[in-house]
C-alpha cells in the first residue's frame, strides 16, 4: 500500500516540532497530528504561561522587599485580569513567532488537526481520514495526574492547566503535592495574596534534591506565610458552599482543612489513552508511560516515542533532544544514536531557583564510584551579600582521586542559568581543578560554583 508520508508524528508540541523540523530539513515528507494548539502543553498551558506569572510574582515580591531596603516602592493589590492578559500575550506571541512561523517556513512539514488513533503499525485515523507512513513517532506528551480521591468528582479542583485561566486569585488554596509544580505555583499564589497550604505525602520537599537545600527552602516558604505539612495521606474531599474541605491523616493523626480552592499537583500522567496503543501491543509501564529502549524505539518495529509520554526526564528540552535522536535513528538504523540524560540539567522555577545536573552522592555510589561531596553555603559568595540573598548553597559531587565532576545541585538566584556551566563540565568530563582554576566574573553568583570546586579540589589534595 502506498505511503502518504515518510514520517508521521503524533503531536505538535516542543518534542514533535524538534523531530519534525529535523526530518523535513533532511528532505523527508512529514505530517504532525495535533488535536489542540501548536506548541503543546509547554507553550500553551505549562512552561510559558506559568513562568510568565511566576516571574511577575517575583517582581511583586521584590517591590515589597524594597520597602525594607529604603526604596520608595509600594506594592498594591495585584490585578489578576491584567496578569492573565499579559500571560495570554506571551503565549500567543511565542506560538505565532516561533511555532507557526517555523511551520510556515519549513518545506515538507505540515499539520493535520484532529485526534489521531492507530489502526495499524503504519497508519493512523484522524477523523474520517487515514494517513500512512513507514515510520511513526509518538510525542503526545502528558497531562496533570488525577488521583482516585473519594469526593473529587464533585469538586471544581484546579490543576496546573486550568489554574492558568483564573479570573481572580483564590483567597485560600490547598495544594496537594510537594513537587516541582506544587512549589512553583504555591509560591506564586502566595505572593499574589493567596493563603497556601501544601500537603506532601512524603517526608520532604523535592525528593531529588539534597535536604541541605530543601530544608532551607522550606523555611523560606514558611517565612512567606505558606504552611507545609508532611506525611499526609489524603482520604476524601467534599464541596462546601464557601469552598472545599480535605480530610486526611498527617503523621497518622486525623486532619481536616478547608480552603476556597483545591489544586492537584501530584505529578504527570502520559497522554496515551484512546490512541490505540494497547491494540498494537505497544508495551507500557505500570504508570501508562510508553517503554522505549535507549534509541527511543517502542516494542513495535517502526514506532518510536519521545518526550513526556515516555516518562523519562519530564522537561521540554529533554523531549526535543529525544525526538532528534529518534529521527536520526529512523533515517539511519545503523547510526546507534542513544539518549543519556546524565548530562541533562533541570530546574525548579521558584525564588530562589533550584537546579541540578548529573549524579548525587547516592547515585554515584550505587554505580560503585568513590566520591567526595562538598557543600558551599551561599553566605560565602560575595554577590549574595550584594543582593541581600544569603539563603541557599551549592552542592558538588566529584569522583574521588580524579576530581572528575559527577554532579551539582544549587539553590540560589538564577540557578537555572548558572547550572549550564556545570552541565558542560559533567558532559565533557571536566574536573574540579578545571572549574577551580577558571577565572570567573566577580562578584557573581556563578563564582560560588568555582569556590565549591576549589574546596573539593583542596579536600582531595588536588590543589
Amino acid at each position: 500500500m502506498p505511503q502518504d508520508f515518510d514520517i508521521i508524528i503524533l503531536g505538535a508540541g516542543t518534542t514533535a516540532f524538534a523531530g519534525g523540523r529535523l526530518a523535513a530539513a533532511l528532505g523527508k515528507k512529514v505530517l504532525m497530528i495535533e488535536q489542540s494548539q501548536l506548541g503543546g502543553v509547554c507553550v500553551n498551558w505549562g512552561c510559558v504561561p506559568s513562568k510568565t506569572l511566576i516571574h511577575k510574582a517575583e517582581m511583586y515580591q521584590a517591590a515589597r522587599k524594597g520597602e525594607d531596603w529604603g526604596l520608595n516602592l509600594r506594592a498594591g493589590k495585584p490585578d489578576c485580569a491584567t496578569l492573565m492578559k499579559l500571560k495570554r500575550s506571551a503565549v500567543e506571541t511565542l506560538r505565532e513567532t516561533h511555532y507557526q512561523y517555523k511551520l510556515d517556513h519549513s518545506k515538507n512539514l505540515e499539520v493535520l488537526y484532529g485526534r489521531g488513533r492507530f489502526v495499524s503499525p503504519t497508519s493512523l485515523e484522524v477523523g474520517k481520514r487515514v494517513v500512512r507512513a513507514p515510520q511513526i513517532l509518538i510525542a503526545t506528551g502528558g497531562a496533570p495526574r488525577i488521583i482516585p480521591l473519594p469526593g473529587l468528582e464533585n469538586i471544581k479542583y484546579l490543576t496546573s492547566l486550568n489554574a492558568m485561566h483564573l479570573h481572580e486569585f483564590p483567597k485560600s488554596l490547598i495544594m496537594l503535592g510537594g513537587g516541582v509544580i506544587a512549589l512553583e505555583m504555591g509560591q506564586m499564589f502566595a505572593r499574589f495574596g493567596t493563603t497556601v497550604t501544601i500537603l506532601e505525602r512524603g517526608a520532604k520537599l523535592l525528593s531529588e534534591f539534597d535536604p541541605r537545600l530543601t530544608e532551607q527552602f522550606r523555611a523560606m516558604l514558611e517565612l512567606e506565610g505558606i504552611q507545609i505539612l508532611f506525611n499526609v495521606e489524603s482520604q476524601r474531599v467534599e464541596q462546601r458552599d464557601n469552598g472545599v474541605c480535605l480530610y486526611a491523616l498527617a503523621d497518622g493523626n486525623p486532619l481536616g482543612i478547608c480552603a476556597e480552592k483545591l489544586m492537584l499537583a501530584v505529578g504527570t500522567q502520559p497522554a496515551t489513552q484512546g490512541i490505540g496503543l494497547q491494540e498494537l501491543g505497544i508495551e507500557l509501564d505500570p504508570g501508562g508511560f510508553i517503554q522505549v529502549d535507549e534509541q527511543l524505539r517502542t516494542s513495535v518495529p517502526g514506532i518510536w516515542a519521545a518526550g513526556d509520554v515516555t516518562g523519562s526526564l519530564l522537561i521540554a528540552p529533554a523531549g526535543a533532544r529525544e525526538a532528534w535522536i529518534a529521527v536520526k535513528n529512523m533515517l539511519d538504523p545503523d547510526a546507534g544514536y542513544h539518549i543519556d540524560h546524565r548530562s541533562s540539567p533541570m530546574a525548579v522555577f521558584v525564588d530562589p531557583e533550584f537546579a541540578t545536573v548529573g549524579l548525587n552522592r547516592q547515585q554515584a555510589e550505587a554505580k560503585g564510584l568513590g566520591v567526595v561531596t562538598t557543600y558551599l553555603g551561599l553566605d560565602r559568595v560575595p554577590k549574595a551579600h550584594v543582593m541581600g540573598e544569603l539563603q541557599g548553597g551549592v552542592l558538588l559531587t566529584a569522583e574521588k582521586g580524579s576530581g572528575k565532576l559527577l554532579g551539582v545541585q544549587m539553590l540560589c538566584p538564577r540557578a537555572a542559568d548558572i547550572i549550564h556551566e556545570a552541565t558542560l563540565a559533567v558532559r565533557f568530563g571536566l574536573t574540579v581543578v578545571d572549574l577551580a582554576t577558571t577565572v570567573h566574573v566577580y562578584p557573581s553568583i556563578s563564582d560560588g560554583l568555582r569556590q565549591a570546586a576549589r574546596d573539593n579540589a583542596v579536600q582531595q589534595g588536588l590543589l
